[in-house]
């Protein structure tokens, strides 16, 4: 599955702060490259982005993935 901009996605635990699980992560561009850019949605006039591993990436949407490291 290839995430997309857009889709929201949630983090396998071991890549998660606390708190995590409160906040909605949206792809704010296409994976390219094993890497996606996200949004954290957190209210603020400008919210925080961060660039991730794909394999990072628990849920798309709400479906569960497995991408593997390599």
């Amino acid at each position: 599955m290839t995430i997309k901009q857009s889709d929201l996605v949630t983090f396998k635990p071991e890549w998660c702060d606390p708190g995590d699980e409160m906040v909605t992560f949206r792809a704010i561009e296409d994976e390219d490259g094993g890497r996606v850019k996200v949004l954290a949605e957190l209210g603020l006039p400008i919210n925080p982005t961060q660039v991730v591993r794909v394999e990072w990436v628990a849920t798309v949407n709400g479906q569960h993935i497995d991408i593997k490291p390599g």
